[in-house]
């Protein structure tokens, strides 16, 4: 595991976690002499709670322009740049180390602890950190938001959804706990739930994009395809530079197998100043991948990685399994059992907990791979072994990862089928079915032609 790949999430649970902060009582004040610099502090935490990060990160410029000094905003920025700024975030956590923070209050203290921990890789240490300060401050939503995100990383369900519905009591209208706990039971494939918090978080904040973005993202698992597509508008309509809309409204374009609608969205996306050319060329990559893929164009799959789509500059699980799929297929079974290898070697060298992210979603795609290499090799029941972990591993927590999920149990019904087993691929079929019956009338297609 990389200190790149580690920091991003670091970056990820600061970014999240930094939502909640303008809900706290007066009492914790941010320390600065600038009040100006205050005011623009406070602008990107009203900004990250939208989740509106660019413009959270422009107020966080300006509040370290007003006050070089301002220890938080430089703990913030540091964990904001990280990922495409690694240098100045370096030097910024630098500064923070070397400030006085004798004068801080304890929550400001406890962040500046707990960045320097995450900084040095020193995960349990932050944990013991953090619960040292939750028995002193059992009440402060800040922190408690940051443990329900950590808990949910590692899996741990029911902790989260617990600590979310503790924020709710604190707080109901701490929006965010409503769309972690949307995803949350999304992810358990618990969706009537998830869409009543969805529906709530969008009921509180309607003026926000992300409420209607996730409820979207929601409704593009389901097959609902219309409605995902009102409510990515409606967060486009809200937030004309939203990316994340920009990016589910061409998957959903891409589920129905419209190429050019989804080509129109990331052109959109470009144009709103909401995709980066990194970005855009990653959502081309995937799509074209996926429309070669349902084509059967496995020569043309090989070509487009070694030339514009790189796996390893894409870093995309969708493109590797696409990739892998074709080396099946064209029985270039050398190709396929070194991108087995790859992921296997990546899955080992994650050692931290905080990193058992990767894990859930690493595991299942090299379950999934080795079953599809099995069965094209003729071996039925090693095939079904293994797509049967995947399936058992994989969950609902994105549209895109449910979206494999389902998929991975269809390849899993075809695989039963040739083996003979025609009742449980059919029952498995009627499974997804009652989950997305969009995808399974296309499965249908496909499987006719």
């Amino acid at each position: 595991m990389t200190r790149k790949i580690i920091f991003a999430l670091i970056a990820l649970v600061f970014i999240f976690a930094g939502v909640v902060i303008l809900a706290l009582p007066p009492k914790w004040e941010w320390t600065t002499n600038s009040e100006k610099a205050l005011a623009e502090f406070e602008a990107s935490m009203e900004a990250s709670q939208k989740l509106y990060h660019q413009d959270a990160r422009s107020h966080l410029e300006r509040a370290l322009e007003l006050d070089p000094d301002f220890v938080i905003a430089k703990v913030q920025m540091a964990d904001r740049c990280r990922r495409e700024d690694e240098e100045r975030a370096t030097q910024l956590m630098s500064e923070v180390n070397e400030a006085d923070i004798t004068h801080l209050n304890p929550r400001e203290q406890f962040m500046v602890q707990r960045a320097s921990l995450l900084t040095d890789l020193k995960f349990d240490e932050a944990q013991a950190q953090m619960d040292a300060y939750l028995e002193r401050y059992p009440d402060d939503p800040y922190v408690l938001h940051i443990k329900a995100l950590g808990a949910w990383q590692r899996g741990e369900l029911e902790e989260a959804e617990r600590l979310n519905k503790k924020l709710l009591e604190i707080n109901p209208n701490w929006v965010i706990a409503y769309n972690q706990l949307g995803y949350i039971t999304m992810l358990q494939g618990r969706f009537a739930e998830a869409e009543e918090y969805f529906t709530s978080y969008r009921f509180i904040a309607p003026d926000q994009a992300n409420p209607h973005d996730s409820l979207g993202e929601l409704f593009t698992l389901l097959g609902r395809y219309d409605e995902a597509r009102e409510s990515l508008e409606r967060a486009l309509g809200n937030k004309p530079d939203f990316g994340a809309a920009f990016e589910h409204l061409a998957m959903v374009d891409a589920l129905q197998e419209d190429w050019d609608g989804a080509e129109h969205e990331i052109e959109r996306g470009i144009e709103a100043g909401a995709m980066s050319d990194e970005t855009a060329l990653h959502m081309r990559c995937g799509i074209e991948f996926w429309r070669l893929t349902i084509d059967h164009h496995w020569e043309a799959i090989l070509k487009l990685a070694e030339g514009d789509c790189p796996p390893e500059q894409l870093s995309d699980i969708g493109a590797t399994i696409h990739i892998h799929h074709a080396a099946c297929r064209l029985g270039r079974w050398d190709m396929a059992l070194a991108i087995e290898t790859k992921v296997g070697e990546l899955i080992k060298n994650i050692e931290s907990e905080e990193m058992r992210t990767f894990t859930s979603l690493l595991q299942p795609m090299a379950h999934h791979m080795t079953g599809i290499r099995l069965i094209l090799q003729d071996d039925f029941i090693g095939g079904i072994e293994e797509l049967t972990l995947a399936d058992q591993q994989l969950t609902y927590v994105t549209a895109g990862i449910g979206i494999l999920k389902l998929s991975n149990r269809l390849d899993l019904a075809s695989a039963l089928k040739n083996a003979g087993r025609t009742s449980e691929a059919y029952s498995l079929i009627d499974k997804v079915r009652a989950i997305n019956p969009e995808i399974v009338m296309q499965y249908e297609e496909h499987t006719i032609r």
